[in-house]
């Protein structure tokens, strides 16, 4: 199975450290993007520990995708989830230096003839088609209830004092409820994956318009150099605009 693929993290500007952690493996068709929270050290020692465990739990419990049904395959990754968050929750209450940390996730298995997104936080993945760019998971924070409740307007997200407030992450306290989807994997689409150090610095337009500079039209063979242009562009683009965050960025064809 081919899958060009390209993916880069950054400290970006502002933080002394770096909390997110990223892994590829394409051997698996895995690619995973991680936002840890809780301060340094637990903050990247959870998304670390996600890069590290997360892959293995893929290899033991779903070896061979052709072999399952997709809603099968969704169970599974499912309970690696939340066993991953249960696990990592363990050692934030057995060590104290990793009191209270956690980590987002978002996250993509591709088979042949599928792609199965899951996520649990604000890290975000979208799928880019014919110059559209569309969001396909949605941030499991307090603004996004609140908006869907009707309590907040749609101005009012970027102010709201609970924006970086998580209602889901790895990690977490109550029992983990990971969102998975299963879409067609289809020619000349892109998925993004990337963390919210990106996405709070740009606009929607802002990403847009720069995949649409940097990625080719269907008529133009695609290359590895070409998803690694893209996203070293959407990540200068973050810290032109302050560098706010770490950021990480993971772009598949």
């Amino acid at each position: 199975m081919k899958i060009n693929y390209f993916g880069k993290t950054d400290q970006g500007l502002v933080r002394v450290c770096n909390e997110d952690s990223l892994g590829l493996f394409p051997q698996l068709g895995l690619f995973v993007v991680a936002d840890g929270m809780g301060g340094r050290p637990a903050g990247d020692v959870a998304s670390r520990l996600v890069i590290e465990v997360l892959p293995l739990l893929i290899e033991q419990r779903i070896p061979e995708p052709k072999s399952l049904k997709n809603s099968e395959i969704i169970q599974q990754i499912k309970g690696i989830l939340t066993d991953l968050s249960n696990r990592i929750l363990h050692e934030s209450k057995n060590r104290t230096e990793f009191e209270g940390m956690g980590t987002t996730l978002v996250m993509a298995l591709i088979t042949e003839q599928y792609r199965f997104i899951a996520h649990m936080g604000d890290s975000r993945a979208y799928l880019y088609r014919e110059q559209v760019l569309q969001q396909i998971s949605n941030d499991h924070n307090l603004v996004r209830h609140l908006l869907l409740c009707g309590e907040l307007t749609q101005a009012e997200v970027n102010r709201h004092p609970g924006r970086n407030q998580l209602l889901q992450y790895i990690g977490m306290e109550s029992e983990p409820n990971p969102t998975v989807i299963c879409i067609p994997r289809l020619a000349d689409e892109y998925l993004l994956l990337c963390s919210d150090g990106l996405t709070n610095m740009l606009s929607h337009q802002t990403m847009t318009l720069l995949m649409k500079q940097s990625l080719p039209s269907v008529t133009v063979q695609l290359t590895a150099d070409i998803i690694e242009h893209c996203t070293n562009n959407l990540i200068c683009a973050a810290n032109q605009e302050g560098g706010e965050d770490n950021m990480t960025v993971v772009i598949t064809d």
